[in-house]
């Protein structure tokens, strides 16, 4: 498949927040970090034809509002990540986590149909591409602890705060 991408940024209390759109609305990518980061982590069956950042994006608002404490708003973004049908199933189960909630990689395993599989759940959580679309932050080690998170511990604990604060 071959896209043509459009890069857009917005301010958050956790920095600067990106996503990779395509000419569909569709977000591709997501996340901190850098532009460029990105678009590496994009699925590497796609072809990119051409990337413009724009300064002005609607999901901008949506980005704004979540950290607003709207429980709603990332769910009114469109979003797209390929995989094996299992690296589906482990992304549905973790958009089935409701905000403020959280679920450990045991039970994200046995969610997503293999409850044997938790290792494999969790590279999957690591191999999300859909930044808090797909929150992979609201997943803990079944001690409550952290784990692993792309953009590091600051900002994973920073997001349950701040979800646990708006979270009914």
């Amino acid at each position: 498949m071959t896209l043509d991408l459009r890069t857009t940024s917005v301010a958050t209390p956790d920095g600067l927040f990106h996503m990779v759109i395509d000419k569909d609305e569709i977000v591709r990518a997501s996340g901190f970090g850098s532009v460029d980061s990105l678009l590496y982590r994009l699925d590497k069956a796609l072809t990119v034809d051409t990337v413009t950042h724009i300064q002005v994006h609607p999901y901008q608002k949506h980005i704004a509002l979540y950290y607003a404490g709207n429980q709603d708003a990332l769910s009114q973004i469109p979003h797209e990540q390929t995989g094996t049908d299992f690296q589906k199933s482990v992304w549905s189960a973790m958009s089935s986590v409701d905000y403020g909630h959280t679920l450990s990689y045991k039970d994200l395993a046995a969610a997503s149909g293999r409850p044997n599989a938790i290792r494999a759940a969790g590279t999957i959580c690591g191999l999300n591409r859909l930044i808090l679309l797909v929150p992979c932050d609201r997943i803990l080690k079944s001690d409550g602890s952290i784990g692993n998170y792309l953009y590091g511990p600051v900002i994973k604990e920073s997001l349950l705060r701040h979800e646990k604060t708006f979270g009914k």
